[in-house]
């Protein structure tokens, strides 16, 4: 699940008043504040008539009022009568640190680029979609970020399209979910919340581009290989959210455990450099591991309860990724999709020769899904 797509060196700080006690269920989904993103990349500004950071209220999964933010973007030129469709979008891995929420980070131009998802939301545009893009709840806003925290993530997208469509009247009520890695994971746990969280809303679809899916196969139940050394450290920081009493002395090694607040105060690219990618001759594999059988006896069920899908979604499913992805694996892509269609979805998995965790993102002349995506969305907006 690493993320090695471009990051800036400068970070724009987003403040937010914390805020706390029971939500108002009237107040979930109200959008807060919304202002012009002044240096937006020219990918999204070429084809986006509006693009606003924004805040709006959800609910922490404790009961509590929060703030998210996020980024909401509009297609240039008329909407059709019923309004533009919506895409949430889930984004991949970007870190647990406020510096790491895409409505706030420059590139290394000084450019907002959605942590370099630009080229595939562009391309949502282009096809005549809106996309809101949530942060997560705890990115670019006071309070932590349940990382890999699939409830949390599938309620931010839920609220940040209920935020969008209640503040644009160009925006229709219907919407799909569409997420890479992480933020497949967060599509496919929004889809299947599109009865009950999303109520009000008019769900269409979810697609996930190289989704997590089985939480605990993606860190090897705890051994995670080099690849995904530095994002087992993020998961356990995650699972510590929902878990307090998880003591993370159990999971790591001595080593390990001192190179653990690095990773709370880094993005993605420098945790793949620090944590990952340089790590498999300096450390052992005991360093990334549970240091005892009680230990890994307690992590399994801790991974799983996060892993998707978990039941039917009321609307049509599409995974898919390259066959040369190192993080996820075709097998458990391909398992999630025979869970999702037992469980009553119908669900469809497109694999694509050649491609990696982030190629699969390129528009179809290039090899990639995004022309596929738009096609399949464009099929199931109106039905």
């Amino acid at each position: 699940m690493k993320h090695s797509l471009f990051i800036g060196l400068a970070f724009v700080a987003f403040a937010a008043p914390t805020m706390a006690g029971p939500v108002n269920v009237n107040d979930v989904g109200e959008l807060v504040s919304a202002t012009p993103i002044a240096d937006l990349d020219l990918t999204l500004s070429s084809v986006a008539n509006r693009a606003d950071v924004m805040t709006y209220r959800s609910q922490a999964l404790n009961g509590h009022s929060i703030l998210v933010s996020g980024v909401v973007l509009t297609p240039k030129g008329t909407p059709p009568s019923s309004g533009w469709p919506v895409v949430a979008w889930g984004h991949g891995s970007s870190g647990v640190n406020d510096k790491c929420a895409p409505s706030s980070l420059p590139n290394r131009s000084g450019k907002i680029d959605l942590y370099g998802y630009a080229g595939f939301v562009a391309a949502l545009l282009k096809g005549g979609y809106a996309v809101v893009a949530t942060d997560y709840e705890g990115l670019g806003v006071p309070g932590e970020h349940p990382y890999i925290i699939a409830d949390s993530e599938a309620r931010g997208m839920i609220d940040a399209v209920r935020a969008a469509i209640h503040d644009d009247a160009t925006l229709s009520r219907s919407w799909f979910a569409v997420g890479h890695s992480q933020g497949g994971q967060a599509a496919i746990a929004a889809g299947e919340m599109a009865e009950t969280w999303g109520k009000s809303l008019d769900f269409r679809g979810t697609v996930g581009l190289a989704p997590v899916t089985n939480v605990g196969a993606a860190y090897s139940y705890g051994s995670p290989g080099p690849v995904d050394r530095g994002f087992y450290l993020l998961a356990l920081q995650g699972l510590k959210t929902v878990n307090p009493s998880m003591r993370y002395q159990d999971y790591l090694g001595a080593e390990a455990l001192r190179m653990l607040p690095e990773t709370a105060n880094e993005c993605t690219l420098r945790i793949w450099e620090d944590f990952s990618a340089n790590l498999g001759d300096r450390l052992n594999d005991f360093e990334f591991t549970p240091q005892t059988p009680e230990a890994a006896l307690k992590l399994q069920p801790l991974l799983d309860a996060q892993s998707v899908p978990r039941g039917r979604t009321p609307g049509p499913m599409l995974l898919l990724q390259g066959d040369h992805d190192p993080s996820i694996k075709i097998a458990v892509t391909r398992q999630a999709v025979r869970n999702a269609q037992a469980a009553g979805t119908s669900a469809e998995f497109r694999v694509y020769p050649g491609k990696d965790h982030y190629s699969v993102l390129a528009e179809g002349k290039d090899g990639g899904a995004a022309t596929d995506v738009i096609a399949w969305l464009d099929s199931h907006k109106n039905k």
